[in-house]
């Protein structure tokens, strides 16, 4: 026990407060000690400072047992060696001389009967309707939520509760516009035309008219670019659309015509070249405006014809893919009733006589006018099918000698026993109307 007081700086005799004083105080000094960067310095003040804990609780533990040895409670409970009896019988402690009063004998209490609780009951009973009366609720909560989420959305709902509808306004067509355009650019290229004309007889040649090419070189650019629109559009590919691309090539051929004739004038070469290549677009352009003109605004007038052909198919459809319902004589009397453009991109014929193709094995020859079906192509060469009373294969032609009859015009036509087709242009001729 002394190496704690001499751990501490303490006599034997020491005090409490003492041995706390001085404990705070080595305590201090160790701390400051563990706050050195030495690890070491630092583990060897912890372990003092544990050193020191120990000694402090020794300490106290020591004077608290030596001052309940000398000092002896009053409330201590005496022993039978620390007491005596006087001559009355009355108990008398040895050290204090106190008298000790009889001990109290206490008798244990009887166990209280515990009589149920009337309101206690009650409340049992209230709390058990309580959780009966959630559940029922709980039950009618999922019920509804149920109906609104899974039966109620499939019944129709009132249009009349809807707010009004605001529809989107219609898309404008574009083909009145691409018309007006068209109708403008031929008036532009009439104009052009007339000066190429007057100059031409005035001067004798176009030399030095670099104006005058100008001017047909914008409008060579005002056509392209309404071709393009035209072709970019979502109506490009109507029948109104589809006819009016053909119409504009057209007016396009006419105009780089000129304007290659122009420029060849203008630098003192030969124009005529030019000029001829836009003298075949205006007849292009002519004839085309003129079917669409008929078709589109529904104004065909019924005309006496005749058949411009030998041997030609009417058939039930304007398409050489279509069936053929009877063939037709040259010069038979019919009646044209109805103008429309054939829609479909595989059909073609032979534009030249005397055509030779290999066919099954063997080289035949195929007229004018010869419909076929075109399926493909490579480069300079058309795959086609043919066929004949004979059998049917495939045959591969020269672009040159094909037409596609795609957008081309057919003739709805009726025979003299009412028999009603169609008949490519080119096997027909228009007498006067009806």
């Amino acid at each position: 026990m002394q190496e704690y007081y001499d751990l501490l700086g303490l006599n034997a005799n020491c005090t409490k407060n003492e041995a706390k004083n001085a404990f705070m105080s080595k305590k201090k000094e160790v701390q400051g000690k563990m706050l050195s960067r030495n690890p070491e310095e630092r583990a060897l003040a912890v372990k003092e400072l544990g050193e020191l804990t120990s000694a402090y609780k020794a300490v106290v533990a020591n004077i608290i047992d030596a001052n309940a040895t000398n000092v002896p409670s009053t409330d201590a409970k005496p022993t039978s060696a620390s007491r005596k009896t006087d001559a009355e019988g009355t108990a008398i402690h040895r050290v204090t001389g106190i008298k000790i009063p009889p001990e109290k004998i206490t008798k244990p209490k009887p166990p209280v009967e515990v009589k149920p609780d009337n309101n206690d009951m009650t409340w049992r009973a209230n709390k058990n309707m309580m959780i009966i009366f959630g559940i029922i609720v709980g039950i009618l909560v999922l019920g509804i939520a149920v109906f609104f989420v899974f039966i109620q959305p499939n019944k129709p709902k009132s249009i009349a509760a809807l707010p009004p509808l605001v529809m989107p306004a219609q898309q404008k067509s574009i083909i009145p516009k691409i018309e007006a355009a068209k109708d403008r650019h031929n008036g532009s290229i009439a104009s052009i035309a007339t000066l190429i004309n007057d100059t031409v007889n005035k001067k004798g040649n176009l030399k030095g008219e670099t104006e005058l090419l100008n001017s047909a070189m914008r409008v060579e650019q005002e056509v392209l670019d309404t071709l393009s629109e035209l072709r970019n559009s979502s109506e490009a590919n109507t029948r109104k659309g589809r006819m009016l691309i053909r119409i504009l090539q057209a007016e396009q051929k006419r105009i780089n015509g000129l304007v290659d004739g122009l420029r060849a004038g203008v630098n003192g070469l030969d124009y005529q070249a030019g000029f001829k290549i836009g003298s075949e677009g205006y007849y292009e352009y002519d004839r085309l405006n003129s079917e669409y003109m008929h078709f589109e605004t529904g104004d065909f007038k019924p005309q006496m014809a005749y058949v411009n052909g030998d041997d030609v198919f009417l058939r039930s459809a304007p398409s050489t893919n279509s069936s053929v319902i009877k063939t037709l004589k040259r010069n038979s009397g019919l009646d044209a009733i109805a103008v429309q453009t054939c829609d479909d991109e595989r059909a073609g014929m032979i534009n030249t006589d005397n055509v030779v193709v290999g066919f099954n094995g063997q080289n035949i020859r195929l007229a004018k006018g010869q419909p076929l079906t075109i399926t493909g192509e490579n480069g300079g060469i058309y795959q086609c099918q043919l066929n004949l009373e004979n059998g049917s294969g495939t045959i591969y032609v020269d672009k040159v000698n094909v037409k596609k009859l795609y957008g081309e015009t057919w003739y709805k036509v009726r025979l003299s026993g009412g028999t009603e087709g169609w008949v490519y242009k080119d096997f027909i001729q228009l007498k006067r109307a009806l």
